[in-house]
């Protein structure tokens, strides 16, 4: 009879819980600009990164719980996404569609979760406006980004509005006119890169990535690492004195 030794089992036994890709996760709650200084007032954002190989998914969600003084509803929607990719380019981008749970509000009210809303949404390789101009790849529901060639998510030929077809919070912060369409809270991005990429490579690019809300209303970005420790030691000194 063969022997297998509690090591043998216990390693086999995390090889078969290991994920074949793990997702990373960045919360976007740091003011990075815009024309609106007013306090944030519980604007953010998330997106969630999954990357396998050359094919890449992203999950933006606007996770606002507030607005900052000033701003309208075309303000309030989540509108684009800047990263640098290390090497890479966006080759192509397959599908934009509403994420798991959301829906279309305003005349994309009948749409729901998986369908797609990439007739608002495009990609390009050639930077951004205004703030977004330093970051090579930008995916948004506007048309004023990018510096050359811009791509619709639907592989359509024409332009894109903005920034209305942005996401709004859930539950919805300001009422969408009934003559216009958001999605809330999420919308899928799946893009083919150039060449394949690896986890260590995409976090350090998703954690200096941007968002924009309305046209260069507000810009967020993600918490220094420093600043992510200088928490987790903060709530650990905390949870000592209690």
């Amino acid at each position: 009879m063969q022997r297998v030794t509690i090591p043998a089992i216990v390693a086999g036994l995390f090889l078969t819980l290991a994920p074949a890709h793990a997702d990373i996760v960045v919360d976007y709650v740091v003011d990075a600009g815009g024309n609106n200084s007013d306090p944030l007032n519980g604007l953010a954002a998330r997106a969630t990164y999954t990357l396998s190989g050359d094919q890449l998914s992203i999950l933006l969600e606007n996770t606002s719980t507030g607005v900052p003084v000033g701003f309208d509803t075309s303000d309030s929607l989540l509108v684009s996404l800047g990263i640098n990719l290390p090497g890479v380019q966006f080759a192509t981008g397959d599908a934009a569609d509403i994420g798991p749970g959301s829906i279309g509000i305003g005349t994309w009210a009948t749409r729901g979760p998986g369908e797609s809303v990439g007739e608002e949404w495009l990609w390009t390789n050639d930077f951004g406006g205004d703030l977004l101009e330093v970051y090579a790849q930008v995916i948004s529901t506007s048309q004023g980004q990018g510096g050359g060639l811009t791509t619709r998510f639907d592989g359509g030929s024409g332009t894109v509005g903005g920034p209305f077809g942005g996401i709004a919070a859930d539950p919805v912060l300001r009422s969408i006119p009934g003559s216009q369409h958001a999605v809330s809270d999420s919308i899928r991005f799946e893009l083919t890169l150039s060449a394949p990429l690896t986890e260590a490579e995409l976090r350090p690019a998703a954690l200096a990535s941007i968002v924009e809300y309305g046209s260069d209303q507000r810009y967020l970005r993600v918490p220094e690492p420093a600043s992510i420790a200088l928490v987790g030691i903060g709530v650990a000194a905390l949870r000592r004195r209690r």
